[in-house]
């Protein structure tokens, strides 16, 4: 009988998957979804089992040494979704499955060495001095020890036989979490028992003890210490007497939620979300792909839509996916759900421990719930009967991975929809450029809410010019008049504002006046940003800080001035004009601490905050009903960056944070600070007319084979050696450009720009140079990749190529 074979991706940097042989005595748990431990080369690697494979060559092939004994991590239904990816984005398969599992789940294997018999003998006979025998030494002192030297430190004790190597393996740290429990053996008994110290006898809390046992049943060993001083002793008395035992048994981590944050509905419906919840409970019965966008302004209920979708689809027995640009987002939304669908939903992101992670992964895979809520890595949750899945702010450039496998989730959650016939919601007041042209061209149905809930109106917007008010304000104000006077009538009628900044820290430029440099990062090509809690300048790139120094590096003087400011620097600047007003901030540097950013957003909530200030963290789909202002500081500033969808994330952030006023009883207004007030994203914000703005922005990209008129490619060349990396990017250029000129016609269409020195030349060390390729079709450009596929995978040493299929940030 021939011997079983799998297709498996092994987990290092390789394209392609290989084929390996089943021993008989793992036969049985060689399935789709396994971690198995294979020989790869001279050395040994993890993987995932994709599928059956046979072996049609005849060739003698390697035999899996291991399979790990959880349940499968993911499904057969996963395997064409992670397939896609990696021809797609371009990735290894098996780093592709390894970087969207739970950390803590893989097995890292490493090489270790032990002393030989004759490596024994040379480690008594040689001299003390001999710096060989403090290697022998060590080796013999840490078996199985990773070795804590390159593998050609040890390569000579090799050769004359001393040293022997071995393959370590050492597994993510993360397991179940075990925790020992107390519960009822003899229930007579303890019945029984509870009456007779009911009258008195025995030690005072015992009868509350026992009772706590008639109520509840099982109790965990550490509450009952927590809950009865002398609770140790008590549970060994009557383990004694045959009526209590213990077990060990593993427990959940609770990630805990966001329930104070909302109300639990469900609301009545407009005739426009009457017709979008028809067609996607329509599409949900039909069980077939099905992708849509639902473009319904701010406030316009399209949170209410997801519930009865949801709803809909766990009735037919289907499961739910809810993707979130932001984890503070998921919190507010994780609470809507429960409150609305139960327990069985659970939530899934960064934010949580490697335990909580690990936790709630095999609770999806074990089938204990409905709905999944969280932000990128949810999309791979691993639910077998998908119906559903729910992209919400599908227009938020979060939603790019921009490490490892540079994957777009948005548009990998369209891909895995189709894959498994299930219906994609794309939802959002302020669609992207892409998704709204996939409706123009048919591709996704259009379900549109053009109107507030209750007909309430959208607030009223006004631009100030700061090029005018810098006459009559003072020299660097960060107020105009009219914001100054809004956020004073604001407070007076005791509601509540928030104000943006897309820069966070105190002060952004530090620049000598005497010289003109600026203060720089030593290892990155950028501005450092001063931080006043911690008084020292930090770079937002590598993590480098240092002191504010008194004198200029550059020319020794003592002529450092600051220019500009950050959302530390505007919450100071509020608390001074507004001593009375409670004032928070809400950014990345505030908010790195666990459950810090759902602990602003309820203080907010419960109006236990006056002003709010922001990066784009406060531009989310919140719903708060007491904000009546918006104000908007420095609003073109995202227009200097050199990205083509500039002006399409100024108008989504601008009418994303407007859409947080006058969501309640009172109508709200929006002031908007900007020095280049005539902008057409500027004007069609202020005029919540997206489609001016749509038609406006896609004539511009068509003229320029942009997207969603085309493609692009970023291939970044980065290392040390500035004129090594330089060189072999330029190898590359040339390198394309040869095969362009040597193609088929239907490659005369692709273009080869750069490669130039990225807008950022260097980042923690690394000088980085880009090359961008541009074509109508995604096939052409990955058959260009593969063709160049050898000098992008294998560049020389010290230098690394990163490949960047749609990308969002070339910096």
């Amino acid at each position: 009988m021939p011997a079983r074979c799998v297709k498996i991706a092994v987990c290092a940097p390789v394209w392609g998957t290989y084929t390996y042989r089943v021993p008989p005595s793992l036969a049985a748990l060689a399935e789709a979804g396994r971690r198995v431990m294979v020989p790869f080369g001279n050395r040994t690697v993890t993987g995932f089992v994709l599928s059956e494979d046979g072996n049609e060559t005849g060739m003698e092939l390697k035999e899996i040494q291991r399979i790990f004994d959880e349940p499968p991590l993911f499904g057969p239904a996963m395997v064409p979704l992670f397939e896609w990816m990696a021809d797609y984005y371009f990735h290894p398969p098996g780093q592709v499955i390894e970087s969207v599992l739970p950390a803590g789940l893989n097995v890292n294997p490493f090489q270790c060495a032990v002393l030989t018999k004759e490596g024994e003998c040379a480690l008594k006979s040689l001299p003390a001095d001999d710096p060989v025998k403090e290697t022998l030494a060590w080796i013999d002192g840490n078996p199985g020890v990773k070795l804590p030297w390159p593998v050609r430190h040890v390569e000579p004790l090799i050769g004359k036989g001393w040293v022997s190597l071995r393959m370590g393996r050492k597994r993510g740290r993360t397991r179940r979490l075990l925790r020992r429990f107390v519960s009822v053996k003899d229930r007579a008994g303890l019945e029984a028992a509870a009456a007779v110290f009911g009258r008195g006898k025995g030690a005072a809390n015992e009868e509350g003890f026992l009772r706590m046992f008639l109520d509840e049943g099982d109790a965990v060993l550490a509450r009952i210490g927590e809950l009865f001083t002398n609770g140790d002793y008590l549970v060994r008395k009557w383990v004694r007497k045959g009526v209590l035992e213990t077990f060990t048994a593993p427990v959940f981590r609770s990630p805990g939620g966001g329930l104070a944050l909302v109300s639990a509905g469900p609301f009545a419906l407009n005739e426009d979300q009457k017709a979008a919840v028809a067609w996607l409970e329509k599409s949900l019965e039909a069980g077939v792909f099905a992708p849509a966008l639902l473009y319904g302004v701010t406030g316009s209920g399209k949170t209410e839509v997801y519930v009865r979708a949801a709803e809909k689809a766990i009735r037919l027995g289907r499961q739910v996916i809810v993707m979130v640009p932001e984890i503070a987002l998921a919190a507010y939304l994780e609470g809507v759900f429960r409150l609305r669908l139960g327990e069985r939903v659970a939530v899934y992101h960064s934010g949580l421990s490697r335990g909580e992670r690990f936790d709630v992964w095999l609770q999806m895979s074990g089938g204990q719930v409905d709905l999944v809520i969280g932000a990128r890595s949810a999309l791979f949750a691993p639910l077998p009967r998908l119906g559903l899945i729910i992209v919400d702010e599908e227009h938020d450039a979060a939603y790019k991975q921009d490490d490892r496998v540079r994957y777009q989730a948005r548009d990998t959650a369209v891909m895995r929809a189709k894959l498994e016939e299930a219906t994609v919601l794309l939802g959002s007041g302020t669609p992207s450029v892409q998704s709204f042209h996939n409706t123009r061209g048919g591709r996704y149905r259009m379900l549109s809410m053009p109107d507030r809930v209750e007909k309430r109106s959208l607030p009223h917007i006004e631009m100030v010019d700061m090029t005018r008010s810098a006459a009559s304000d003072p020299p660097g104000a960060m107020f105009s008049t009219e914001l100054r006077e809004a956020l004073k009538a604001t407070l007076e009628e005791k509601c509540q504002a928030i104000l943006f900044l897309n820069r966070r820290g105190f002060h952004r430029l530090h620049v000598c006046s005497a010289c003109g440099r600026s203060l720089r990062c030593p290892h990155c090509d950028v501005a450092l940003t001063h931080h006043l809690a911690r008084r020292e300048l930090r770079c937002h790139y590598c993590g480098f800080t240092g002191p504010v120094p008194q004198v200029c590096p550059e020319c020794g003087r003592e002529a450092i001035k600051t220019y500009g400011f950050g959302t530390q620097k505007l919450e100071l600047e509020l608390q001074r004009l507004f001593p009375s007003a409670r004032v928070a901030r809400m950014d990345t540097d505030n908010t790195r601490v666990k459950g810090a950013s759902f602990a602003i957003l309820k203080q907010f909530s419960d109006r236990a905050i006056d002003i709010l200030v922001g990066t784009q963290m406060v531009t989310k789909g919140y719903d708060f009903p007491g904000v009546t202002l918006v104000g908007v500081i420095a609003a073109d500033l995202l227009l200097n960056f050199p990205d083509f969808r500039a002006a399409e994330r100024t108008f989504q952030v601008l009418s994303q944070v407007a859409g947080r006023a006058g969501r309640g009883e009172r109508p709200g207004r929006v002031i908007i600070q900007a020095f280049n007030v005539g902008h057409y994203a500027l004007q069609a914000a202020m005029a919540h007319d997206f489609e001016n703005f749509f038609e406006r922005e896609t004539a511009l990209r068509a003229g320029l084979d942009y997207p969603p008129f085309a493609h692009l490619v970023c291939i970044r060349v980065q290392g040390r050696d500035r004129g090594k990396t330089a060189a072999y990017a330029g190898e590359l250029g040339a390198g394309f450009r040869r095969l362009l000129n040597g193609g088929p016609r239907r490659e005369k269409t692709l273009q080869v720009m750069g490669p130039i020195e990225a807008p950022i030349a260097r980042i923690q060390e690394r000088y980085r140079w880009q090359l961008l390729l541009k074509g109508r079709k995604i096939a052409s450009l990955r058959h260009l990749l593969e063709q160049m596929g050898e000098a992008v995978r294998t560049p020389p040493a010290g230098v690394q190529v990163v490949v960047d299929v749609d990308p969002y940030q070339m910096l």
